[in-house]
């Protein structure tokens, strides 16, 4: 969970408070005095430990994808497959433009050292909620000199969709209430309001919206090219118009962040329910009755083809779902299983019996976890075939790492876990694994030389 006015905070300061609230709690007010002073004097000499396992099915990085899109350029200049990173935020109140840090990390990194003057906005619609504000999708151009690499980097901000309801409890923060407050206490108390609304209206009535607002930002992304898309629009994305989903032959990587890893995951489940009952609806008596879970309005019977082709192009598509500071399973506790799971060699396999059932080819999760992140987990092999849809054909690997410094203070040893939530998208080896993958020739030097690297074989192999 993004503690975005923590953040802001010096990181010392920040520090204090998260120890003044789990220490405070216990009545240890010494000890709590104590450590701050610790803190304040500078006396905690910093241990950087740089500890990084990795542990799961090997993976390509970005780096992969633009030699495969580069080879393609050489050989058919006019257009070749670009790829598309879509980053979803967690919880806390973001501004448009809150990625960049994390795009100029990777572009950096890749050597993409141009990038397009214009930054183009969709603001997201959909007509079943014409007075719905539902996020917008903020979108940047880098590329090499040559331009036979290129990458639009696209940045949702759903949270636009909670901010009218999370204003009932504004009078808390207000300099009408908050001022009777102790300091401290008061800094802590807007950080609760400002963050914990968010899991709580994501899993009542928010759901469905930030779900349609994920779902029209991949809708988009499969649709138009970087030429094609309006520096500023606010329009509904037809998955099954004639020409729409134009641009499949594109790659397609997402990166989360905390809550954002469940957002993604429950926006590809419900496209994957969404695409069965298309699917089912076509054996029906009635083939244009609405799906349930659909994500357009009803469709007329010339559609039906279209949209058959459709999933026939996306069960050959590989995703991949960056997670920084997963929380899979902690967002899954009180939550129902999805609605195929348990059936992923069934489904998946090469000799796979079911296989008409996949929705894609593979959908990699890569988990990534600082075991001093108080909301960050790392992943079982076990959750994935029961608490993920079967249909995604989903295959996991965990990186385990400190993204914040440890700290040796006179009671011991400490690391800031504000830190070790939000420091992901700085640090060289999450860059380095997002950009080149491990398992295979051409890892990052950074990976090569601070994480250890254990394969996972599949039973049977």
């Amino acid at each position: 969970m993004i503690a975005s006015r923590f953040s802001r905070m010096p990181r010392d300061i920040s520090m204090i408070f998260l120890l003044l609230l789990v220490i405070l709690s216990s009545g240890c007010v010494s000890f709590a005095k104590g450590v701050t002073e610790a803190v304040i004097s500078g006396q905690g000499k910093k241990e950087n430990t740089r500890k990084c396992y990795v542990r799961g099915r090997p993976f390509e990085g970005l780096e992969a994808k633009l030699k495969r899109q580069e080879q393609v350029a050489r050989a058919n200049e006019s257009d070749h497959p670009v790829l598309k990173v879509l980053v979803v935020h967690g919880i806390g109140s973001h501004q448009p433009g809150y990625s960049t840090r994390l795009a100029e990390n990777l572009a950096q990194t890749l050597s993409l050292n141009r990038v397009q003057e214009t930054v183009k906005e969709i603001a997201i619609t959909h007509p079943q909620y014409p007075n719905q504000e539902l996020g917008l999708l903020r979108l940047t151009h880098y590329m090499n000199a040559d331009e036979n690499r290129e990458v639009t980097f696209a940045e949702l901000t759903w949270d636009p969709i909670i901010a009218k309801e999370k204003q009932t409890i504004n009078f808390d923060n207000s300099g009408e209430y908050s001022f009777r407050r102790a300091p401290i206490n008061n800094t802590l108390k807007v950080f609760v309001n400002d963050t914990i609304p968010d899991v709580m209206m994501f899993n009542g009535t928010s759901r469905r919206l930030i779900q349609i607002s994920v779902g029209q930002s991949l809708c988009w992304l499969m649709s138009e090219s970087w030429a094609s898309l309006k520096t500023r629009t606010a329009q509904f994305c037809d998955a099954s118009a004639p020409t729409s989903l134009s641009r499949l032959d594109d790659e397609f990587v997402f990166i989360s962040h905390s809550l954002g890893s469940r957002i993604t995951v429950d926006a590809l489940q419900w496209i994957a329910g969404a695409m069965s009952d298309l699917t089912k609806a076509t054996t029906t008596a009635d083939p244009l009755q609405t799906p349930r879970n659909a994500m357009v309005p009803p469709l007329s019977a010339k559609t039906w083809n279209n949209i058959m082709e459709q999933k026939h192009r996306l069960q050959q598509k590989e995703f991949t779902i960056f997670m920084l500071s997963n929380q899979l399973p902690l967002l899954q506790l009180g939550q129902p299983k999805p609605e195929v799971t348990g059936r992923i060699a069934d489904i998946c396999d090469l000799t796979a019996v079911h296989e008409t059932e996949k929705i894609f080819r593979k959908t990699h999760l890569i988990a990534f976890s600082d075991p001093n992140d108080l909301f960050s987990y790392a992943l079982p092999p076990s959750f994935i075939d029961e608490y993920v849809d079967s249909r995604l054909c989903p295959i996991l690997t965990n990186a385990i790492l400190n993204v914040s410094d440890i700290a040796d203070i006179f009671v011991g040893k400490f690391a800031n876990p504000l830190s070790a939530h939000t420091e992901y998208d700085n640090d060289p080896r999450v860059i380095g694994l997002i950009a080149r993958g491990i398992g295979h020739d051409g890892v990052d030097p950074e990976v090569v030389k601070q994480c250890t690297w254990l394969e996972s074989v599949p039973n049977g192999q």
